[in-house]
């Protein structure tokens, strides 16, 4: 009963002390708290109920490890917990004292992984007297660790994040992560690779459905693009729709010198006509020399009016398809770079930055060199 009294005393004393320093908010309460009782627990403090005895060298390494925690340096003391745990590796206090540790170090996988070895041995008295202050503390690191699951085709296919391979699918094991946002690639050989941004929370299942598509004949397995030429999607890792693709450019282009071409030939055609209307020679009746020139030659005055129509349209449509091509190609050229995040680093390499919008018949473009 005294050794009881003695320690609540002490956990009423330190916990105000702990939280204010080291970890504000409920979590850190109840992890620190925690870590004071098994602190109590290594001095002798602790109720009847004990955990099977560890070794000297084991029990001389929480001590340790206890005066680091009471100091402030966690990431020391979880250095130490662990060298405590090769001592002692089915021992519940040492796992529960690295669980605390690395939690206090922000070493949520850690300490989400010691908690589920300590779980191991649930049977364990010690575990059992304390089984309230631990589900306590599982419940804060659990709203820092999520779980993740890729399923979908093909089957074998590498599932990486943030450039870590994490498994293949379809990923019959979730992958415990620390909550936050990843970069998803999928990749096979012979296929399109997906790369797409994910979310992670905390305490729940993240479940992504994922599909690659058979890539081209003689294409790449380069992310973004084939050797037919045809780009790969960043976002969804699919052929890009067929107006985004590089054939669209040079359609726009070709129509674009046809026009200027027509208008060319028909601006030749109305000079060669105006030629003919001027020439008195051939405008003009000698028999008839008081009829007008639109009589003589009305047939050469309609060529005229038609080939400059002619002319005209044709250069509106060539600088109006020239325009649109080039505005297509500023858009899409970039969409074969092989990764968005390697193109910024080479502009802020470089120094430049150029960014193009299409207008009426015009493309605006504005950057920095």
């Amino acid at each position: 009963m005294l050794g009881m009294t003695i320690m609540l005393r002490s956990v009423r004393g330190v916990s105000g002390r702990v939280t204010g320093v080291r970890r504000p908010g409920l979590g850190g309460l109840v992890a620190a708290v925690f870590a004071v009782l098994l602190g109590l627990a290594a001095f002798g403090f602790a109720p009847p109920v004990q955990a099977a005895e560890e070794s000297a060298e084991t029990e001389a390494l929480l001590r340790k490890g206890i005066q680091l925690r009471r100091e402030g340096a966690d990431e020391a003391a979880l250095a130490v917990f662990l060298e405590a745990q090769q001592q002692s590796p089915d021992s519940v206090r040492v796992l529960l004292h690295v669980a605390t540790a690395a939690q206090a170090a922000s070493k949520w996988l850690m300490a989400d992984e010691y908690l589920r070895k300590a779980a191991e041995h649930s049977d364990d008295p010690y575990y059992q007297r304390y089984r309230t202050e631990i589900e306590e503390v599982r419940a804060a690191t659990a709203q820092r660790v999520g779980q993740f699951r890729a399923v979908g085709e093909p089957e074998g296919a590498q599932v990486i994040l943030n450039g870590q391979v994490v498994g293949t699918l379809p990923m019959e094991t979730p992958k415990s992560l620390e909550a936050g946002t990843y970069v998803l690639e999928v990749t096979k050989p012979g296929f399109y690779r997906l790369r797409r941004p994910i979310s992670v929370p905390g305490s729940v299942l993240t479940r992504e459905t994922v599909a690659l598509n058979p890539r081209t004949a003689g294409g790449s397995d380069d992310l973004g693009s084939t050797g037919s030429g045809v780009g790969v999607d960043m976002r969804t890792g699919e052929p890009p729709a067929w107006w985004s693709q590089p054939w669209v450019s040079w359609t726009l282009l070709g129509v674009g010198i046809a026009g200027g071409a027509t208008s060319g030939v028909a601006f030749y055609l109305r000079e060669d006509r105006v030629d003919k209307w001027n020439d008195e020679d051939r405008c003009l009746s000698p028999d008839q020399p008081d009829l007008p020139r639109s009589q003589v030659c009305s047939d050469t005055r309609n060529d005229i009016d038609v080939a400059e129509q002619v002319a005209v349209i044709g250069g509106v449509v060539g600088v109006a398809f020239a325009g649109a091509a080039l505005t297509h190609w500023l858009a899409t050229s970039g969409d074969d770079e092989p990764d968005a995040a390697s193109s910024a680093l080479g502009a802020r390499k470089s120094g430049r930055s150029l960014s193009c919008s299409p207008g009426v018949l015009n493309v605006v473009c504005s950057g920095s060199f």
